[in-house]
């Protein structure tokens, strides 16, 4: 097994760090990450999105790009090494899509000896609430507009319709298997697509966290450093094809995914509704770092725009 891991990351190596004249995003393109525990990132992107907030000198004004800033956030996440923080983040979205599933409950992470002081910390920091929360199986419904399921905007504005439906592949996907089914369609069976959907994802997102604690490293977290080396060394301005980048790393298609699914899901139960949204909207400090440390917090327009009821 870590024979496996070390020749999968030299290969990952040697693809990106290679001297030549392929840009970054080039490889990008070409390059599909993946663990050795095949976690791999969905095919998401951003289908025309057009960023609306970018001056003349390429820069973000100070009231937008502040906006990815938690008030709570604290020197604790501001010290982390990179690894922790990606760790933190990924443990944290992790978290945060086991709720919304349906029936299935992925394992929970209880022995971590590559983060272990990393994940105690964590643990703490949970409020009473957060505990009660998950302790809770909430029943939720996924739906979508019949009528937009070939508009690309639309498709795109709800990522976790890009997620695919099988566990070792990127296709086919949710949108797929929606079209697939035609007219004959119905709320029940959509619902159940997207949960499938929503567990295989969730389950490949256990085995990187699996791989993060066993070996310190994954492919996806290579994929993540090499990109905050390539950003320090590069004009990484706010562009649509700079954002799709972004999308191609575990970190932000996962927060895309999150953010749309808050807004998609419909609660059954209304009591529990009025408990859990005061905690599941909260902006995870670590992603606010992580766009900090990226400087990328004009990316934050766009997953305002997932996030909005449409």
């Amino acid at each position: 097994m870590k024979n496996t891991f070390l020749i999968s990351s030299a290969c990952l190596l040697t693809l990106i760090s290679c001297a030549g004249t392929e840009s970054y995003q080039a490889k990008m393109m070409r390059y599909k990450p993946q663990t050795i525990g095949n976690n791999t990132v969905p095919e998401i992107s951003t289908s025309g999105f057009q960023l609306s907030t970018i001056t003349p000198t390429g820069r973000m004004p100070a009231s937008v790009s502040n906006k990815s800033t938690d008030e709570n956030q604290t020197n604790d996440e501001l010290n982390l090494s990179n690894k922790k923080l990606y760790f933190l983040s990924l443990y944290g979205q992790y978290e945060t899509l086991n709720k919304y599933t349906g029936t299935f409950k992925a394992p929970k992470v209880n022995i971590c000896p590559s983060f272990h002081t990393s994940l105690l910390e964590h643990n703490d920091k949970k409020g009473t609430n957060v505990e009660v929360n998950e302790s809770k199986n909430l029943s939720r419904t996924y739906t979508y507009d019949m009528n937009k399921l070939d508009d690309p905007q639309y498709v795109a504005s709800n990522p976790e319709l890009l997620l695919p439906v099988v566990k070792d592949e990127v296709n086919p996907k949710v949108i797929d298997k929606f079209r697939s089914e035609g007219k004959s369609l119905s709320p029940f069976k959509m619902n159940e697509i997207v949960q499938s959907a929503l567990d295989i994802h969730l389950t490949k997102t256990y085995s990187e966290i699996r791989q993060l604690c066993e070996y310190g490293v994954s492919d996806n977290y290579y994929i993540y450093e090499n990109l905050i080396t390539h950003i320090k060394s590069n004009n990484f301005l706010p562009a649509e094809k700079n954002l799709n980048t972004l999308l191609k790393t575990t970190l932000f298609s996962n927060l895309a995914i999150v953010t749309s699914i808050q807004k998609n899901q419909k609660e059954i139960s209304r009591s529990i509704a009025s408990v859990e949204s005061n905690n599941s909207k909260k902006k995870s400090p670590y992603s606010s770092e992580v766009m900090t440390r990226l400087n990328v917090e004009w990316a934050q327009e766009y997953f305002e725009y997932i996030g909005k009821t449409r």
